[in-house]
């Protein structure tokens, strides 16, 4: 974006306020500067001359999540996200919070099995400090990447073939569900392919006002995947999937065809007559009372929560196998809300970060249920600071548990 597209971007919003009510960083300070109104109005003095990028207004502009909540309810349709990313890239030089943080994200994303390796004998002693700061969840333990060559996951009379793009949570933290995926692919008969070369996708490069960085990034997966012989490119999270289907039009004007949420590509695709007939074994017996969290990401930009919805519920199994039924009931908490993570928003304002995390944790536990699922991983990191009395759950392991055999 350059700077008249910018300014002509700013100048569309009237001011109504329509993104305020569903702002997660409003919900905490009840502040105007904290809304998307108030810091498109900063940014206008901004481009007017009549203020500068102070510490107090770089804040302002960092504090949003970024969760695209301004821009779901804006009533003109202003790609509120993209005016977001772009002033983060204009104060970058004027704020050296965002410096030193982009320094150190260059170092930690050029080689992540490096990095990881790097802080492995200090792992404990650094998870547990940050643990007590709120930073992350306890027990959480870095991973190198399950493959140091692309893993390819064949399967006998195979109906196509997907690849997946991992993203760095699920990589370097949740690899288990690397072979989740793979697994439940292969049951529906598709062949997988992780491709070892893939990079971030360059979200956090983005919320740091790195452009250039991101756009590197961008071009590196985009020559990895564009390459591939695959029907679908499918990713286990939300903000990877916007990165590659949104953000890489805008940061080198090319597309990747065929990404998919999980959620998008599977709904129709899963047929449990097919599958029992296809496996011919006794598979898991289910039971459980489980709420749904929305991610930012999949109600704001992908819109596909309905989706997800339909797909845990076709999963039910009892009128398949009385003896043997697989069976969700699927709870709603009386609102879907932020779970206050937004990548580096987490730490440049743990505090607030913290506060919409357990007021959404409030909402999730007032439906009594017994687990929670979600589409996202970094949601999953996030809410896991603060529930340690039921498991969450990735819906791809909801999934393996309906469609695979019992062992």
């Amino acid at each position: 974006m350059n700077e008249k597209e910018f300014i002509s971007l700013i100048r569309l919003c009237v001011k109504c306020g329509g993104c305020k009510t569903q702002c997660p960083t409003y919900s905490v300070c009840k502040e105007e500067s904290e809304t998307a109104r108030g810091r498109i109005r900063l940014l206008h003095a901004l481009v007017e001359g009549k203020v500068k990028p102070t510490k107090k207004f770089n804040e302002k502009l960092r504090s949003c999540v970024l969760c695209g909540s301004c821009a779901n309810h804006c009533p003109l349709n202003i790609d509120l996200m993209e005016i977001f990313y772009h002033a983060r890239t204009i104060i970058k030089d004027h704020d050296n919070t965002l410096a030193a943080a982009g320094f150190l994200s260059k170092l930690a994303f050029k080689n992540t099995d490096f990095t990881i390796n790097l802080i492995k004998p200090f792992q404990k002693m650094i998870n547990n400090r940050l643990a007590r700061k709120k930073l992350m969840p306890a027990n959480v333990q870095f991973t190198e990447n399950q493959f140091k060559k692309t893993g390819i996951f064949m399967v006998k009379n195979k109906i196509g073939r997907v690849a997946v793009f991992t993203g760095c949570t699920i990589k370097h933290i949740y690899p288990e569900l690397m072979f989740s995926v793979a697994r439940v692919f292969n049951a529906l008969r598709y062949e997988v392919v992780f491709p070892t070369s893939e990079v971030c996708c360059g979200v956090p490069f983005r919320s740091l006002g790195l452009e250039s960085t991101a756009v590197s990034y961008a071009e590196k997966n985009y020559e990895i995947f564009s390459k591939l012989k695959v029907d679908a490119i499918i990713s286990l999270c939300p903000t990877c999937v916007v990165s590659l289907k949104k953000h890489y039009p805008v940061l080198i004007n090319k597309e990747l065809e065929n990404v998919y949420d999980i959620s998008d590509f599977l709904r129709g695709r899963i047929d449990m007559d097919m599958i029992d007939d296809n496996i011919g074994q006794r598979r898991k017996t289910v039971n459980l009372k489980a709420v749904f969290h929305e991610s930012c990401h999949q109600r704001n930009e992908l819109k596909n929560g309905s989706q997800t919805r339909e797909l845990i519920r076709a999963l039910r199994r009892e009128q398949h196998d009385a003896s043997n039924p697989f069976d969700i009931e699927l709870l709603e908490p009386d609102k879907q809300s932020c779970c206050g993570f937004g990548g580096t928003f987490s730490v440049f304002f743990n505090d607030m970060s913290n506060y919409i995390l357990n007021e959404t944790v409030k909402e999730l536990d007032k439906t009594k249920a017994e687990a929670v699922i979600t589409t996202c991983p970094n949601c999953i990191f996030q809410l896991s600071k603060a529930i340690q009395d039921k498991p969450i759950y990735h819906l791809i392991e909801i999934i393996e548990e309906a469609i695979t055999p019992q062992v």
